[in-house]
């Protein structure tokens, strides 16, 4: 044993002297070299890790919205500087829904007004029209009282009363139903032996829709366009009087021809055949007073008024 350790560090001592092993003061040397490559290396792997750290902060920063800071300028060593970043509220990355988030702002303004569905009602109740009646009563036409005289009824209505050709009434298109009734009528002090004072033609009819007010819009303006014209060959003359004033609205005309002989010739002799039509309305209903004449006799203007208003009573009694 002695033997194997002389021979040993004798081997050591001819390797120290050809230079593989090295002295003490180098030895030293060396692994204080090494002491500080290590401390130099461990320093750098610091300053790298702090750099990648705060640049994860930086980026974590401005993804969330905060204010970012620049990051550090140089390559010195030197304290890592210090920087307030606003924490994130983000949640992390593996929690993030799979859509990204709409990125429009709220609204402020107020949603808008919901519209109801039901409309509500109006201040006035809707106006149902009366259905059209099968037939116009005996009551309302004209009767043996009114005239004083016997009364017929016509099988077939008349139709609008004579005015001369321009005249149109395309209010008749809207007449439901209708009645007419002739008397060779007599004045109430007028003896029954004497002869009739005027022909009178009762009419009254009930229309559809607005048809009762055309038809009186009509008779105005029949008067207007035949104001100056010709009826049967003779010169005629259509003048608007005063209405009756009765019900919800009334015409009075007067309706002149020249003056003709017992043949139905114009004489020429400067007088007038006078006759007159009287109409009132009451809602879609309208009676008509013809008054045509007797032969070749006027008719009195009073005749058409009395009528007229005693026959408007009537027809408001059943359509009003």
């Amino acid at each position: 044993m002695p033997d194997d350790l002389q021979r040993a560090f004798a081997a050591l001592s001819s390797d120290s002297e050809r230079g593989l092993l090295l002295t003490g003061p180098e030895l030293r040397y060396q692994a204080e070299r090494r002491r500080s490559r290590r401390a130099g290396l461990t320093a750098t792997a610091t300053a790298v890790l702090v750099a990648a750290a705060l640049g994860a902060g930086w980026a974590v920063t401005n993804a969330d919205g905060g204010q970012s800071a620049s990051p550090p300028t140089g390559s010195g060593p030197g304290p890592a500087p210090v920087v307030s970043r606003t924490p994130s509220l983000a949640p992390p990355s593996s929690a993030l829904p799979s859509d990204p988030p709409s990125t429009t702002p709220p609204s402020s303004a107020p949603p808008p007004p919901v519209t109801p569905s039901v409309r509500p009602p109006t201040s006035e109740p809707a106006v149902v029209a009366e259905a059209i009646p099968e037939k116009v009563p005996d009551q309302v036409l004209l009767a043996q009282t009114d005239a004083n005289a016997t009364v017929t009824e016509m099988p077939k209505p008349f139709g609008v009363p004579e005015f001369c050709a321009a005249a149109t009434f395309a209010s008749q298109k809207q007449l439901g139903v209708s009645a007419s009734r002739v008397s060779r009528y007599r004045k109430p002090d007028t003896p029954p032996e004497n002869i009739p004072d005027d022909g009178v033609y009762n009419t009254v009819g009930v229309y559809r829709g607005d048809g009762a007010e055309d038809y009186l819009t009509d008779l105005r303006r029949a008067t207007d366009v035949c104001a100056t014209s010709r009826v049967r060959g003779l010169d005629a003359r259509f003048g608007l009087l005063a209405p009756l004033g009765v019900g919800d609205e009334s015409v009075l005309i007067e309706r002149s021809y020249e003056d003709v002989d017992a043949e139905g010739r114009p004489v020429k002799n400067g007088r007038w055949l006078n006759t007159y039509v009287a109409a009132v309305r009451i809602g879609d209903a309208v009676t008509l007073i013809d008054c045509r004449g007797y032969e070749n006799l006027s008719s009195d203007v009073t005749t058409a008024r009395t009528l007229g208003t005693a026959l408007a009573k009537r027809l408001d009694a059943w359509r009003g």
